[in-house]
């Protein structure tokens, strides 16, 4: 009966290291790959998440407002990051109110993507919002055109399309991944 000699253990034990430390180079590089592209996704569904929001929004907006509230002081101001949108009051059945409007306002808040409703509180039936759309924002730009062909840019409250561009920037293991987003939108005008 013959056993091992000290010297085959010893190159059994070295392979069995050398391919234990293959295996974990090749899951470690694995689950980096796996963490950047999930990350990559994330983000998309993100961006895509909010400017879908802002986008329905503007095609149910009957107007661009220049501030919110109407009169000063303003708290918000529609131009290049900021978007104040005016819609007709709804009732309790969804009816338009006839001259009544809630306001929508998008606003980039340090990295936050945020969305409020500002209902008339006295006729309207739409709830207050504050709601964040994206944490990992790096820029919001709005423009804004008119309808024609090809269309030219204009002033935010004589547009009837705007352009949103989203820009997002998150960490992925030790880089900064960036994605940037973009979407059209004409206004309701009925």
């Amino acid at each position: 009966m013959k056993g091992l000699t000290l010297i085959e253990v010893l190159i059994s034990m070295g392979i069995a290291v050398v391919v234990g430390g293959l295996l974990f180079v090749i899951i470690v590089n694995s689950a980096g790959l796996f963490y950047k592209q999930s990350s990559k996704i994330e983000q998309g569904v993100s961006a895509n998440d909010a400017l879908s929001a802002v986008r329905n929004s503007i095609k149910e907006a009957q107007s661009i407002a220049a501030n919110y509230p109407e009169t000063p002081p303003f708290t918000y101001t529609t131009g290049r990051a900021q978007l104040v949108l005016k819609l007709a009051s709804i009732d309790l059945s969804g009816n338009i109110i006839a001259d009544s409007f809630d306001y929508f306002v998008f606003h980039l808040d340090q990295t936050k993507l945020r969305f409020k409703v500002f209902p008339n509180v006295l006729l309207s039936q739409r709830k207050s919002r504050d709601q964040i759309l994206s944490t990992n924002a790096e820029n919001l730009e709005f423009k804004y055109y008119n309808l024609a062909n090809p269309p030219a840019e204009v002033t935010p409250v004589s547009a009837a399309k705007i352009k949103i561009t989203l820009s997002l920037e998150q960490k992925s293991g030790q880089i900064m991944e960036k994605s940037v987003a973009t979407t059209e939108a004409n206004l309701r005008n009925d």
